[in-house]
């Protein structure tokens, strides 16, 4: 099983291009993942990321 980095948000904010204000409006409405809080900081396993791409990619097609 390959390694799932962590991703902090401004990698975040690259991989899935859109800005931090957009990423937590979807977080308080449910439609992104909440990611977790590590050391006083929120970050995101790439995989679920992945998969919220992948899923909003099938939405739009």
């Amino acid at each position: 099983m390959p390694h799932d980095r962590l991703l902090p948000l401004h990698e975040l904010e690259r991989k899935v291009g859109f800005k931090k204000s957009k990423i937590y409006d979807w977080i308080a409405n449910g439609a992104f993942p909440p990611g977790k809080l590590m050391h006083g900081k929120r970050l995101w396993l790439e995989s679920e990321i992945d998969d919220w791409i992948a899923a909003e990619w099938k939405k739009a097609s």
